[in-house]
């Protein structure tokens, strides 16, 4: 059985070689500030995108959405203000979630575009 840790490498992992698939471009991984982490940022047309990578080895009740709470996503944006602020980037941005369930022989991914608001 594999740890929480070593779980949500694969996880990332996984997201990031459908995200690329799908066109996005990897900018940053595991990205850290005194706010919290993103797992990826990405490029995808004319947004920076930030994804939240949620893995789960069974069918949650709970949507990748319901996953990423009011505190989680309030981390998250604030992390996100950070990089900007570090890139001096002017440009569009929002938040996925990349949903992967299932075991190793099965997984299923799904993408959900601007999970949230902020």
């Amino acid at each position: 059985m594999l740890n929480t840790r070593t779980l949500g490498k694969v996880g990332e992992e996984l997201a990031k070689l459908f995200l690329e698939k799908e066109g996005y471009r990897i900018l940053e991984e595991n990205f850290w500030c005194r706010y919290g982490e993103i797992d990826l940022i990405a490029k995808e047309a004319d947004y920076v995108v930030f994804i939240e990578v949620k893995l789960s080895n069974n069918k949650s009740y709970l949507t990748p959405q319901e996953k990423v709470d009011y505190r989680k996503q309030r981390q998250l944006e604030k992390v996100a203000r950070y990089y900007f602020s570090l890139q001096q980037v002017d440009s569009d941005f929002r938040f996925d979630v990349v949903a992967i369930s299932g075991d190793k022989k099965n997984r299923e991914i799904e993408l959900f575009k601007n999970a949230f608001y902020c």
